[in-house]
C-alpha cells in the first residue's frame, strides 16, 4: 500500500527544509526590516537632536562671546576708572597743599603789612585819606591809622580800593577763600551742592 520511496521522501524533506528555512528567513527578514526601521528612525532622531544641540552650541558660543567682550569693555571701563581715581586723589592732595600754602601766604602778606604807610589813600568813594598807617587785617576789612583818625573799611561795604582787596585777598571771592571752599567740597561733596 504504502511504498516508501526514498527519492521522494527525500524531495519532501529538502522542500520541507526549503519551506521551513525560507519561513526562517522571512521571519528573520521581517525582524531585520523592523530593526532597520527602528534604526533609521532613531539615526533621524539623532539628527535632530544632534541639530538642535549644534544650534544650542552656537546660541551659547555666541553669548559667550558677546560676554567675554562685555567683561574687556568693563575691565577697561575698571581701569580707566583706576586711573580716574589716582588723578582724583593727586588733584585733591595737590588742591589741599595750594589752600594751604595761599592761607599761609595770604597771612605772611598781611602780617608783613601791618605797620606799613601808605601816604594818600584813595577811595572808591572818591574821598582820601592821608598818612595811613595799616593796624590790622582781616579777611573782610582793613583797620588804618591816618591824619584824622581810625578807619576800619570793609570790603562788602565797597569801602575798600580794589588794588587793596587783590593785594590782600579780601572778601569771599579771595583766592584762598576759593580754594578752602574747593577743599570743603572735596573732603564734603553734600557741601557743594
Amino acid at each position: 500500500m504504502f511504498e516508501f520511496h526514498y527519492s521522494t521522501f527525500l524531495k519532501f524533506l529538502l522542500l520541507l527544509a526549503a519551506v521551513l528555512g525560507g519561513c526562517e528567513y522571512l521571519s528573520r527578514t521581517d525582524k531585520l526590516n523592523a530593526q532597520l526601521g527602528e534604526a533609521h528612525s532613531l539615526v533621524a532622531t539623532a539628527k535632530e537632536i544632534a541639530e538642535a544641540r549644534r544650534l544650542e552650541w552656537t546660541q551659547l558660543k555666541s553669548a559667550r562671546d558677546k560676554l567675554d567682550a562685555a567683561l574687556k569693555r568693563e575691565n577697561a571701563a575698571l581701569q580707566q576708572r583706576d586711573q580716574l581715581d589716582q588723578k582724583q586723589r593727586k588733584l585733591e592732595g595737590e588742591i589741599k597743599y595750594l589752600a594751604a600754602s595761599m592761607t599761609d601766604i595770604v597771612a605772611q602778606i598781611r602780617t608783613a603789612a601791618i605797620g606799613s604807610v601808605i601816604k594818600e589813600l584813595k577811595l572808591p568813594d572818591g574821598g582820601s585819606l592821608q598818612n595811613t598807617k595799616i593796624l590790622k587785617i582781616d579777611d573782610n576789612s582793613i583797620s588804618f591809622l591816618h591824619n584824622d583818625g581810625v578807619a576800619n573799611l570793609q570790603v562788602s561795604a565797597e569801602k575798600l580800593p580794589q588794588e587793596l582787596i587783590e593785594k590782600y585777598d579780601l572778601g569771599t571771592n579771595g583766592l584762598a577763600k576759593s580754594l578752602q571752599l574747593l577743599e570743603g567740597e572735596m573732603t564734603d561733596p553734600e557741601k557743594a551742592k
